[in-house]
């Protein structure tokens, strides 16, 4: 992967002309490895994400197997058409 250069160029906040000289100049590449960083992810830190994660899959694969039992439950078809059915008030 190789690093393309990229240019920003200089305006003057007093240049009021819309003719105005654009002057490019180089910016400067940091390599990611060698960049200063403001924080550092712990083996702690890890493990609470990994566990984060663990629980939201785990209640993720829950919610779809109660469904999935729900649905191919032997009685689903009959409380879903009880369900669909307007109540009838006795007169």
């Amino acid at each position: 992967m190789s690093a393309l250069p990229v240019v920003i160029p200089e305006i003057s906040a007093t240049e009021t002309h819309s003719f105005a000289r654009v002057h490019p100049r180089p910016c400067g590449f940091i390599d990611p490895a060698t960049a200063p960083s403001t924080w550092k992810l712990t083996d702690r830190g890890i493990a609470v994400v990994v566990l984060i994660a663990a629980v939201i899959v785990t209640a993720a694969l829950m919610v779809i197997g109660i469904t999935a039992v729900r649905v191919t439950s032997a009685d689903y078809h009959a409380r879903s058409q009880q369900s669909q059915q307007a109540p009838t008030e006795p007169h």
